[in-house]
């Protein structure tokens, strides 16, 4: 189905007031009809030599069709800008909602300044499409043909060229957007990816300034923005070319018509009247060709936004949520692994081969190995951002793929190594994990983490405001915020991936302690490269380049002298 029809579609809860829009826009072409004939009838009077006030009850409803014409043309304006904002804000909303569905296993493989444009700049084009392009297109075209049709009346040889002259003014805008498609797709393939890099110059600034690469940066932001400017230029000089045609066709029709109208009039076959009535409703007649002209503007971009709207809307999640879950209330919190294999889409060798294993309620289990081995892959789909290519893994012997995704994520709690905290105040951000906490259990969380003491040390303390992404905050502080939001949440899965890489020596023995208090009773999984936080687990799992090579405790891998060992070596973590 061709984008621009799946937008009509996708907007049929507005069609009712797009068919109100248009009732207006024909009302204020109608009322300019009966303004022209009035006017008109004024005119002949006072050159008949009839006083004002003889025409006053004339020019009373002359200045009536005025009013109602302001009324109905804001009316027109106001229900367009509310139709399109209320197609725009739903279409948003699916989008956002697609997102969610997509999930972050497939947003972390897209860059995020292509969604940002997706999100907001084609939207707001969108906007456009609805509020002018459509109701302006209906109206225009039953206008150029309803008033000619008037004129024919009066004269046929004037109407037949005030009627040709106006269908081929209004044809080139239709005829222009199949022209200029490929153009229009050309700017877009560039405007799109100059967002993007963008986006990724500021989020990356502090890096640019440190390797003192901004410059260079910039030089390339400088390039992409030129190709993008050149080819708008080049667009617009395309888009403009038709209006002087079109201009060209309005002058030519007003011309002919007023030759041929007076010629009429001179040879008997048109009363003065009449001819005054032409006269005025040529310019009417030819109002609509440049009001498609100048709002068809916006319909050039819109089947390549739309294309691009609808590419993301049909995007195939990693994972699809099932229908039936199976009822998750009394499982034990207890995961495995069973023979679970995992490649990404676009790598060329697997992340994870054959692995599994078990954590049992209630035990700590470790996993480390060196960057690459597929520590964090297993996070991954332990939360269902993407479903093994063989194997299964279970939650208290549910296959995931048959739970709800809102009953999987209840269960686990997670404290990453990259903390992302949202803009706004450290309460909202804890609450994150549990809107109805108390104060008592948001302090009691934020104190286990060691996070109470420095909060209570800001201005204005829990609600300190933390920046995007938490810039205000050290890492170390991040990471506390993180810990203590995982804390609150009380989930009686934990998995803290690098929980405390983040922190300094003085802070991690703390963290350390207040992490063995809540782990007790919960089944817990380590994700670390240190191997000092990881000794005091149940199990040790070592995985390299995807593969489950040694399990045991600490003592016992050491004794093996294999990975491990080696590792312990390295970090100095053997006693």
């Amino acid at each position: 189905m061709k984008p621009l029809l799946r937008l009509l579609i996708f907007a049929h809860p507005q069609w009712p007031l797009l068919a109100l829009i248009v009732m207006f826009g024909l009302l204020v072409t109608m009322i300019n009809l009966g303004q022209a004939v009035l006017i008109s009838r004024v005119l002949i009077d006072v050159l008949n030599g009839r006083s004002l006030m003889d025409v006053a009850a004339l020019l009373i409803a002359v200045a009536l069709f005025l009013a109602i014409r302001a009324l109905a043309a804001g009316g027109a304006e106001y229900l367009g800008v509310k139709a399109a904002t209320r197609i725009k804000g739903a279409l948003r909303r699916q989008l956002y909602h697609k997102l969610l569905d997509l999930g972050p296993g497939w947003i972390g493989r897209t860059r995020s300044g292509l969604v940002q444009t997706a999100l907001v700049d084609s939207l707001e084009m969108i906007q456009s499409y609805f509020s002018l392009i459509i109701p302006n297109t209906i109206i225009s075209l039953i206008s150029v043909i309803a008033l000619p049709l008037c004129v024919a009346a009066l004269d046929p040889a004037v109407g037949l060229v005030v009627i040709t002259c106006a269908l081929l003014g209004t044809s080139i805008p239709i005829l222009c957007l199949q022209m200029l498609r490929k153009q229009i797709k050309f700017w877009w393939d560039r405007y799109f990816p100059m967002n993007a890099e963008y986006l990724d110059s500021l989020q990356g600034m502090a890096t640019l300034k440190s390797f003192n690469a901004s410059r260079q940066r910039g030089l390339e932001l400088k390039k992409g923005a030129f190709e993008v400017r050149d080819a708008a230029i080049h667009l617009v000089m395309l888009e403009l070319a038709p209006t002087g045609l079109v201009h060209f066709l309005i002058g030519l029709g007003t011309i002919v018509a007023v030759g041929l109208g007076s010629l009429h009039l001179s040879q008997g076959s048109l009363a003065p009247s009449d001819l005054l009535i032409i006269l005025l409703l040529v310019a009417q007649c030819f109002a609509p060709v440049l009001t498609l002209k100048r709002t068809f503007h916006y319909a050039y971009y819109v089947p390549t936004i739309a294309t691009s709207i609808f590419e993301l809307l049909d995007a195939t999640p990693p994972i699809i949520e099932t229908a039936a879950p199976t009822p998750a209330a009394e499982l034990t919190p207890s995961l495995a692994f069973d023979q679970v294999t995992f490649r990404y889409p676009t790598a060329a060798r697997p992340a994870l081969i054959d692995v599994s294993f078990t954590a049992p309620p209630g035990q700590t289990i470790a996993l480390v190995g060196r960057s690459g081995a597929g520590k964090t892959t297993s996070v991954s789909l332990m939360l269902r951002f993407f479903d093994p290519l063989e194997g299964r893994i279970t939650l208290g012997g549910v296959d995931l793929r048959n739970m709800a995704l809102s009953d999987l994520r209840r269960r686990i709690a997670v404290v990453s190594q990259d903390v992302y905290l949202f803009h706004g105040s450290i309460r909202e951000n804890l609450l994150l994990a549990r809107p109805d906490a108390t104060e008592a259990e948001l302090i009691a969380a934020a104190t286990m983490a060691a996070a109470h003491d420095f909060i209570m040390a800001t201005p204005d303390g829990y609600e300190s405001v933390v920046g995007e992404r938490g810039l205000k905050l050290s890492g170390g502080e991040r990471q506390r915020i993180a810990i203590a939001r995982a804390l609150l949440k009380d989930a009686p899965i934990l998995i803290l991936d690098e929980a405390t890489s983040s922190i300094d020596l003085a802070n991690e023995a703390i963290i350390q302690e207040a992490l063995q208090r809540v782990m007790r009773g919960r089944t817990v999984l380590i994700i670390a490269h240190r191997l000092s936080t990881v000794r005091q687990a149940d199990r040790i799992l070592v995985l390299d380049s995807g593969r489950l090579i040694e399990t045991g405790d600490h003592d016992n891998l050491i004794g093996l002298q294999g990975v491990y060992a080696r590792l312990a070596t390295l970090q100095g973590a053997i006693s």
